[in-house]
């Protein structure tokens, strides 16, 4: 029995054997031709990835982008850290961590305990296309505008920008329903409204000279508009608005007729990433715009004056500033006002939008009588 076994077991793998030298040996007929014609080819191959990414991600050019990000004011980490970057309202522009939360969820939460300043990766995030063109900004769409006007402004890689440098306040959030407000000032505060004017028609001064404190009722009737705080105003970086054409209180257009925008100004071949806009960035199409510059600078320090005059705004020493002040004001001035902290806050001295810029501080002129 056990020797029939094994003549079986011995015939089956003789069969397998003998199966597979067939299967193995015998060809078939010839299949159709590869791509082309020619067996196995796909094609011209690319380039090497490691060259395509080189171009840009070299030790050259990442150190020279170091070295020009530090000077950016982007990077100074007393910015974020000791100015707002911590406070969930502030910080999705005012820190690294903020803007990047509000890229992926369309907010800040909550307060960051540790905010840090900016670095590479706030503007830039993973490309996804790969070539000459895709520089990998974490927003790319227009720009909703924060001002209530409604307006939303789409100025291609520039959007970047425009999120965080524009204004967060219009005009019409001034405008509230007849009232009055009284509040005591003491301290540094005392010399600047002990002598105020700017309190309405019916408002009062009462100086209290043994404890140096002075109460002011500021009355705000109708056609009148309240300075509710010291840093009253569009914000500090109403720049994208100024571009835009749009904010003030008189009619703007954008300034269409630059193509460059941010980028073309702010990261010519002599700034990059310091972001600074210097003279050889703008002469080589321009030609020299400093006398013009100049005279816009000397326009808006004479506003500054009489608005000072007004008791609208108080000059500060220690810093060389014009800062808003506590003040009931007509609505003629109070938009002269308005236009002038615009102007002020922009710092382009009529760069950003030229047309606009003498518009506004044409209406600031007329309002005060300069």
């Amino acid at each position: 029995m056990k020797k029939l076994q094994l003549r079986i077991i011995t015939s089956i793998f003789a069969g397998l054997f003998l199966g597979l030298f067939v299967f193995t040996s015998c060809e078939g007929p010839e299949g159709p031709a590869g791509k082309d014609g020619l067996n196995g080819t796909d094609g011209t191959p690319g380039l090497n990835g490691d060259v395509t990414c080189l171009v840009c991600h070299n030790a050259d050019l990442k150190n020279q982008i170091t070295v020009q990000f530090a000077r950016s004011q982007h990077a100074s980490g007393a910015i974020a850290v000791e100015y707002a970057g911590g406070r969930a309202a502030c910080a999705q522009c005012h820190s690294h961590d903020g803007f990047v939360e509000w890229t992926l969820n369309g907010e800040v939460a909550s307060d960051i305990a540790d905010p840090k300043a900016w670095e590479c990766s706030t503007c830039h995030d993973l490309h996804n296309t790969f070539d000459s063109t895709d520089y990998a900004f974490r927003v790319e769409g227009a720009v909703a505008m924060l001002d209530g006007s409604g307006a939303t402004v789409d100025e291609g890689n520039n959007n970047l920008c425009i999120n965080c440098h524009q204004a967060r306040t219009g005009r019409a959030s001034f405008d509230k329903d007849p009232t009055t407000y009284t509040r005591t000032f003491s301290g540094a505060d005392y010399e600047v409204y002990k002598n105020t004017t700017a309190i309405g028609p019916n408002g009062s001064v009462t100086v209290d000279e043994v404890n140096m404190t002075v109460e002011v009722v500021f009355d705000v009737p109708t056609g009148y508009s309240y300075i509710s705080s010291t840093h009253a105003g569009p914000h500090h970086g109403p720049q994208g608005n100024i571009w835009a054409g749009i904010g003030g209180t008189v009619a703007g257009v954008p300034y269409a007729s630059h193509s460059g925008g941010c980028v073309g100004c702010h990261m010519g071949p002599e700034s990059n990433h310091s972001f600074m806009p210097l003279a050889e960035n703008c002469d080589a199409c321009h030609g020299s715009k400093e006398t013009e510059m100049d005279e816009i600078a000397e326009r808006i320090q004479l506003v500054g004056e009489a608005l000072e005059g007004i008791h609208a705004v108080h000059f500060s020493e220690e810093d060389g500033l014009f800062h808003p002040v506590y003040a009931s004001l007509s609505t003629e001035h109070f938009d002269a006002w308005f236009n002038f902290m615009y102007l002020l806050e922009d710092r382009s001295h009529g760069a950003h939008n030229p047309t606009y810029y003498k518009a506004m501080l044409t209406q600031c002129e007329t309002a005060l009588g300069i």
